[in-house]
């Protein structure tokens, strides 16, 4: 054994691997903070790299421009309310029970077109996209929209979190 070790050293090091987050149980409506145009509630630790879950309330008349994200692959599945999307020249409205997985590098817009809010189960890989849901609550705390400096900080917040702005709002 001692010449397998000298003829090929020693054995390698374990590689450190960083501890797994957490499990986490809760309510989505337990911890639901506003941004601006409805609600969040985070159904995935800050540290989940991999993916992120959250649970967006959007309220009615909501829209955001067509913007891509150029690293993020984005599934909304629509729990109550209508999710209206614009994708592929395209203007369609899903509601309860219906899905839709816009890949990274497709550019898009969502909103809610209807008189109800909606609620939307939206995963995101990779998961440090959902920072960009407690920026915004974090701004909102200061600067809500129809501020002065709300579209200016918004537009800072994408150049952070991978929303690449194309146009305005098609509906």
């Amino acid at each position: 054994m001692l010449m397998l070790l000298a003829a090929h050293g020693a054995p390698p090091a374990q590689a450190a691997h960083p501890a797994p987050p957490a499990v986490v149980i809760g309510r989505a409506d337990e911890a639901a903070g506003s941004i601006g145009v409805g609600q969040v509630g985070y159904l995935t630790p800050p540290e989940a790299g991999a993916m992120g879950q959250v649970l967006l309330i959007e309220g009615p008349g909501y829209r955001t421009p067509i913007h891509v994200h150029h690293r993020t692959d984005e599934s909304f599945y629509v729990l109550s309310g209508q999710l209206t999307l614009h994708v592929d020249g395209q203007t369609r409205v899903l509601g309860p029970g219906d899905y839709v997985f816009i890949p990274r590098g497709t550019p898009h817009a969502q909103g809610n077109q209807g008189e109800a809010p909606s609620r939307l189960l939206l995963t995101v890989s990779s998961g440090d996209f959902i920072g960009f849901f407690r920026a915004r609550e974090e701004l909102v705390k200061t600067t809500p929209p129809g501020h002065p400096d709300y579209g200016p900080r918004m537009h800072g917040l994408s150049d952070v979190y991978d929303v690449e702005t194309l146009g305005d709002p098609p509906f």
